[in-house]
């Protein structure tokens, strides 16, 4: 599986089937969509996430919420992404409280 790395200080990527780049998410998504392959998962970067939103280019989220509260930090939807909705399509509980929930992107 190929691993596309988003970075302004990178140049090598140091992950074997990677590359980095520095464009902007949306159009990078656009190029990846255009190529034949499977599903474009993005991993805990909020900025590429939020990147990804602003340009409607999220079909699923998968939300884990843990019962931890660590008194600050990044928020996920911040002012200025357009509003969406979504279909709960899974959910999933573990043993120590956390929840994952699983949404998929409501298209007209």
């Amino acid at each position: 599986m190929e691993k596309v790395v988003f970075s302004t200080t990178l140049t090598q990527p140091t992950w074997q089937n990677s590359r980095i780049v520095s464009g902007d998410p949306g159009e990078v998504i656009d190029e990846l969509r255009a190529q034949e392959g499977g599903d474009i998962m993005v991993s805990a970067s909020m900025s590429v996430i939020r990147a990804l939103l602003a340009a409607d280019q999220v079909d699923r989220l998968s939300i884990n919420l843990c019962p931890e509260v660590s008194g600050g930090g990044m928020r996920l939807f911040e002012d200025g992404i357009p509003a969406s909705s979504w279909t709960l399509t899974g959910t999933t509980t573990s043993e120590t409280g956390a929840i994952w929930a699983c949404y998929d992107r409501k298209r007209d």
